[in-house]
C-alpha cells in the first residue's frame, strides 16, 4: 500500500499580493510549501510517499471549521493520509487547547504521524508519551500571541474606520472600489439609479413590499445577482436561493447611512478573539465618517427615507420632519414623487418617465405654481371644514350629556368585588368555627360566586367601553391641528407633509388628495 503525506498550507489573511489572473495565490504560501517540499526532499524516508496538499488561504488560526484542514481531518480518519507535515503548530491553529487535543488524543489515536518543521517537532520521537512541556509551551505562546495579535490587529482596523476608509473586499450596491484607491467608494451609476429609485418610492409612501413587487416585475437583478453578472468571485447566490428583491433587502438599503456619503462601521464585534459569532454593537458605539465619498441620496433624502419606513406616529412637535424638503406630489403609475424640470421649474415630472420612455409615467406632469396654489386652497377649506365640525360637536355634546359615568360605576363595583372576596373568606372562616352549617355556607358561596361573575363580566364591557372611548379621544385629537392653516397663504412644503399622505396627479389639471387623518376626519364628520 503507498502511503500519503499531507502538507497542510494556512494563510490566516486574504492575499494582497495578487496582482493578475495569473497569480491566484499569495507568496507566504509558496514559501510554506516550498520549505516543506525541502523538507520531504531532503527525507529519504517519504521518496516513496504520495503527496497531497491541503491548502486554507485566508482563513484565521482560530477557525477550525477552515475547508482545507476539515478535508484533511476526514482523510486521516479514512485512513488515506499516514503523516503530516506543517512549517510550524500555528498553521494548524492557534488555539492551543484545540492544537493540544490533535497532537495528543486525535492523531495518535488515528495513527498519523505529524512533524513541524520550524518547531523541531516529530510525533515519532515521542511513541507512547506527550510532546512534554516544550510543546504545551509553544501552543500556548501561539495562542497568546494570537490573542495578541487580534489586539493589534483590531487596533489598526479601528484606526482605519476613524479615518473613514472602506475596508469590506467588496463595494456596497450602487457602488464599486475607487481603482485607485481600493478603500474608497465611487459610484456604480447602473446600480445608483435603482438605489435612489428605492429612495424616491420610499420618500413618497411606498411600502416595501410595493417597492420589491415593482422591481421584481421589472426583473431588476438583485444586489446579489447583480454583482455576480459582474463578475464577483464570491458565492453571492449560494444554491439558486434569493433570486428575487424582498422586504428584509429593500430596509437594509435604506437604512444604510454609506448612501448618504458617510461612512459606517464597527456595527457588529465578535464576542472574543477566538469566538466566531458576531454580536451587535450599539448605535451610539458606531464609527461613523460623514462625507467619505459621494452619496447617492442626501443626507436630507436618507433620514426621510428613514422616517417614512419606520411607520411611527410622530408627535405633534416634530411630525412632519421627516418630510419637510420634500413634495407629496406624486405620480399615478409609480408612486414616486414628482420632481421640478430644468425650465425655469414651471413643470414637475416623474422621474421613472425621463429613464423610461415607454413608461406611462412619461406623460405624467402638472405646472408647478397650479398644483402648489390648489394643495393651499384644499388646505385652507378643509380647516374651515374641521372648524365648523368642532362648533357642531360642542353643541352636539352639550345637548346629550352622557347617561352614566363609566368612570364611577367601574369604581363601585370594584369595590363591591373586594366586600364579596372578603364575605367569602369570613363565611369560610365561620363555617370552620362551626358558626354555621355546611349548607348555609356552601349557599352564600354559591350566591357569591354567582355576583362575582356577573360584575366581572360588567367590568370587562366597561373597562373596553372606556378604553374605546380613550382611544377615540386621543386619535380624534391630532386632527384639529389643521385648524390653524385656515388662513394659510403660500405653499409650505413642512406644512403639506403633515397633513398630506399624497397629492395624486391625474392629469394635467386634476389632482387628487389623501388628507393623512382622512379616516379621522370622516369618522368625525359621520358623527355629527
Amino acid at each position: 500500500m503507498v502511503k500519503t503525506v499531507a502538507m497542510y498550507i494556512r494563510l490566516s489573511l486574504e492575499d494582497t499580493d495578487v496582482k493578475s489572473s495569473e497569480k491566484n495565490e499569495s507568496n507566504s504560501i509558496t514559501n510554506q510549501r516550498d520549505m516543506i517540499m525541502r523538507y520531504i526532499r531532503d527525507n529519504k524516508e517519504f521518496s516513496d510517499y504520495l503527496i497531497k496538499e491541503y491548502l486554507d488561504d485566508g482563513f484565521t488560526g482560530r477557525n477550525f471549521e477552515r475547508e482545507g484542514f476539515q478535508n484533511l481531518i476526514t482523510a486521516c480518519k479514512q485512513g488515506s493520509v499516514q503523516c503530516i507535515i506543517v512549517k510550524d503548530f500555528s498553521r494548524l491553529g492557534r488555539n492551543y487547547v484545540e492544537v493540544g487535543n490533535l497532537l495528543e488524543q486525535l492523531f495518535p489515536f488515528l495513527g498519523i504521524r505529524v512533524i513541524s518543521i520550524n518547531d523541531g517537532y516529530d510525533s515519532n520521537s515521542f511513541v507512547g508519551q506527550t510532546g512534554g512541556i516544550d510543546v504545551a509551551f509553544k501552543n500556548l505562546v501561539y495562542n497568546l500571541y494570537s490573542r495578541d495579535l487580534s489586539q493589534k490587529v483590531k487596533a489598526a482596523v479601528t484606526s482605519r474606520m476613524k479615518r473613514g476608509e472602506f475596508l469590506s473586499p467588496y463595494g456596497i450596491y450602487g457602488y464599486k472600489k475607487d481603482p485607485e484607491d481600493i478603500h474608497k467608494l465611487v459610484i456604480d451609476d447602473e446600480a445608483a439609479q435603482v438605489v435612489r429609485r428605492i429612495f424616491d418610492m420610499v420618500i413618497a409612501g411606498t411600502k416595501r413590499g410595493e417597492i420589491a413587487r415593482i422591481l421584481n416585475d421589472e426583473q431588476i437583478l438583485t444586489p446579489a445577482l447583480y454583482k455576480k453578472k459582474k463578475g464577483c468571485s464570491r458565492d453571492w447566490v449560494p444554491n439558486g436561493n434569493k433570486v428575487g428583491w424582498t422586504n428584509t433587502m429593500i430596509a437594509k438599503i435604506i437604512r444604510d447611512e454609506r448612501y448618504a456619503g458617510n461612512m459606517v462601521a464597527h456595527k457588529k464585534v465578535y464576542e472574543s478573539f477566538d469566538s466566531k459569532h458576531q454580536i451587535e454593537v450599539d448605535k451610539s458605539e458606531w464609527i461613523v465618517v460623514e462625507n467619505t465619498h459621494e452619496g447617492i441620496v442626501s443626507y436630507d433624502e436618507f433620514e426621510a427615507a428613514n422616517a417614512n419606513m419606520q411607520g411611527k406616529r410622530q408627535s405633534k412637535k416634530d411630525k412632519s420632519s421627516s418630510s419637510k424638503n420634500y413634495s407629496v406630489i406624486i405620480c399615478p403609475y409609480c408612486g414616486l414623487r414628482l420632481r421640478p424640470g430644468k425650465a425655469e421649474y414651471k413643470y414637475m415630472y416623474c422621474s421613472t418617465g425621463r429613464t423610461k420612455s415607454n413608461s406611462p409615467c412619461s406623460k405624467v406632469r402638472i405646472e408647478k405654481e397650479l398644483v402648489q396654489n390648489v394643495l393651499v386652497k384644499l388646505v385652507r377649506n378643509q380647516a374651515k371644514i374641521m372648524i365648523t365640525a368642532e362648533d357642531l360637536l360642542k353643541k352636539k355634546a352639550k345637548e346629550s350629556e352622557p347617561k352614566r359615568n363609566t368612570e364611577s360605576l367601574i369604581k363601585r363595583l370594584r369595590a363591591e368585588l373586594k366586600r364579596l372576596e372578603t364575605k367569602k373568606v369570613s363565611d369560610y372562616e365561620h363555617y370552620k368555627q362551626g358558626s354555621i352549617s355546611r349548607s348555609d355556607f356552601l349557599d352564600a358561596k354559591g350566591l357569591a360566586d354567582m355576583r362575582i361573575s356577573e360584575i366581572n363580566k360588567e367590568l370587562s364591557d366597561l373597562e373596553r367601553e372606556l378604553l374605546d372611548k380613550r382611544v377615540a379621544i386621543a386619535e380624534e385629537s391630532d386632527i384639529w391641528d389643521i385648524k390653524k392653516y385656515v388662513n394659510l397663504d403660500k405653499y409650505d412644503k413642512e406644512i403639506m407633509a403633515s397633513l398630506i399622505e399624497k397629492a395624486i396627479v391625474i392629469d394635467e389639471n386634476t389632482v387628487q388628495v389623501i388628507w393623512k387623518n382622512q379616516d379621522m376626519y370622516d369618522k368625525v364628520l359621520s358623527n355629527l
